[in-house]
């Protein structure tokens, strides 16, 4: 996992390392190190290294500031110039470079030797991304083998996070215009820009991290309204940052107890994505507050109650559309949304009233229930709900 500049700067402060330009980017996050000593070298670059460079590539067809324009244009997250025989001094343009383009610019003197402030840096990104390893398999453990207490308790006291916090579990899913989830890189790239985007702005007791295909974020010791501003916030960086011809569909499960129920808030969490990619919820009731009916349903442990709920409900409808390729189901469920009237179950579809009612009458007729009737109405909606949470 990457870590802020400002912190790696740190732990190399007594090694006379000093910031000369783009002091406002150092909030950037570091992933690793990359010597680059050419203008080709730069195309080596991935996103968030720390480049180093001596200058020894530097010849009459290439400048400094061309080089440090590359490693900008490649996202590196800062760059550190030894000065001594091949860079005397750091010139004003690259310094101002440095400045518009918010991109950290360090220098340090020849006597100093870079290879240990890269060693540094090395060792406190891989400790980083260790934690966040053992933080991810850690929850992991709490959420799917809750029984088995000591392969999460010491370990996540050990990490900060205590055993009688209350705790959240939000599930994101991603998608593309196709319908497919991303890979597993990108799916763990995404992990990353979010913890970091998370974390500059204010969020503690966290942990993010991707499984089968889903991004799960543990939110500990977490009080409701700031659960408000997470969701707002998460809702906000999905539509500015995330790729746009993706989807992205959220769940956030109740708040538990303590640590041991985690798995708990995770399995509402999934349903409630279920909810969101299935459209049946507004992107306001994507935690488990404010569901409303899902909520009681929710409540219900003992899914096969559901199952025959549903079965004994809608199912018959579902079964006669497949066989005669009608989409009776489709017409009753609008017709329940809009409380029963014809009229705008009509508009909706694009249909004509009277084609709605033929349709309405043929499936009262198959479930064998009278629509008019406020209970079966009832009874009928609560089985489309349980059909989507299934």
């Amino acid at each position: 996992m990457a870590i802020e500049l400002c912190r790696l700067i740190k732990d190399v402060s007594h090694m006379d390392i000093t910031l000369v330009a783009g002091e406002k980017g150092m909030n950037h996050f570091a992933s690793w190190v990359h010597m680059v000593e050419t203008k080709e070298g730069t195309t080596f670059l991935e996103g968030g290294e720390i480049a180093f460079s001596t200058g020894i590539g530097l010849n009459n067809t290439v400048s400094l500031l061309e080089l440090v324009e590359n490693m900008c244009n490649n996202k590196a997250a800062g760059v550190v110039i030894n000065t001594g025989p091949f860079i005397k001094t750091i010139p004003q343009e690259v310094i101002d470079f440095g400045n518009e383009n918010n991109f950290p610019i360090f220098l340090v003197p020849w006597t100093i030797h870079i290879a240990e402030i890269m060693r540094i840096f090395c060792y406190a990104i891989t400790k980083s991304e260790q934690k966040v390893l053992e933080t991810a398999t850690a929850f992991k453990n709490a959420i799917f083998f809750p029984k088995q207490e000591e392969l999460y308790v010491v370990p996540l006291s050990q990490l900060g996070f205590r055993v009688n916090w209350s705790y959240y579990v939000c599930a994101i899913k991603v998608v593309d215009s196709s319908g497919f989830v991303p890979s597993i890189k990108q799916l763990e790239l995404i992990c990353t820009n979010l913890n970091n985007y998370l974390l500059h702005r204010q969020y503690d007791n966290i942990a993010i991290f991707n499984y089968e295909n889903q991004i799960l974020i543990v939110l500990g010791d977490y009080k409701e309204e700031k659960l408000d501003l997470f969701i707002e916030d998460l809702q906000e960086y999905s539509k500015r940052y995330l790729c746009k011809n993706n989807e992205y569909f959220f769940g956030i499960g109740q708040c538990t107890k303590s640590i041991h129920c985690l798995y708990k808030s995770y399995n509402q969490a999934i349903s409630i994505q279920k909810l969101h990619e299935n459209h049946q919820i507004e992107d306001s009731c994507i935690s488990y507050s404010r569901l409303g009916i899902y909520k009681l349903l929710m409540g219900i442990e003992d899914k096969a109650v559901l199952a025959e709920y549903y079965m004994n409900s809608i199912l018959p409808l579902y079964n006669y559309d497949q066989q005669s390729g009608s989409d009776l189901s489709n017409v009753l469920r609008c017709y329940l949304a809009h409380d029963g009237s014809v009229n705008d179950t009509a508009d909706e579809l694009y249909l004509h009233r009277n084609t709605v009612n033929y349709k309405l009458n043929k499936a009262a007729e198959i479930l064998d229930m009278n629509l008019s009737s406020l209970d079966v109405r009832l009874q009928l909606k609560l089985g489309f709900m349980i059909k989507d949470m299934l």
